[in-house]
């Protein structure tokens, strides 16, 4: 089994490989892996024939939604994730694009 040691910096190293993940590591990975089963359930929704599996992907769907939020929530809090809020000149512009 592998024994597994947390540093000063919060990084991981199993067996001393200089194998390192930090939380912030961690957390994008569960973030990425959420988003593609998403893409896997939209697909299974898609190509389901079945009306009751198709109910019960859907509903999976909305809970992995669920779950990504509450991953970008943290990440977000901790400042892994940062997201800078558009200005109105951005915004303006982004829409007149698709306005035509």
């Amino acid at each position: 089994m592998a024994q597994k040691q947390q540093n000063q910096s919060g990084q991981m190293t199993i067996n001393g490989q200089g194998m390192q993940f930090t939380d912030r590591d961690i957390m994008q990975v569960c973030l990425n892996e959420s988003k593609h089963l998403a893409e896997s359930l939209n697909t299974y929704i898609l190509e389901s024939t079945n009306d009751q599996l198709r109910r019960d992907y859907m509903t999976i769907l909305g809970d992995v939604y669920s779950q990504q939020k509450q991953l970008f929530d943290v990440m977000q809090q901790k400042g892994y994730y940062d997201v800078k809020n558009a200005n109105p000149q951005d915004i303006s512009q982004a829409a007149g694009k698709f306005s035509s």
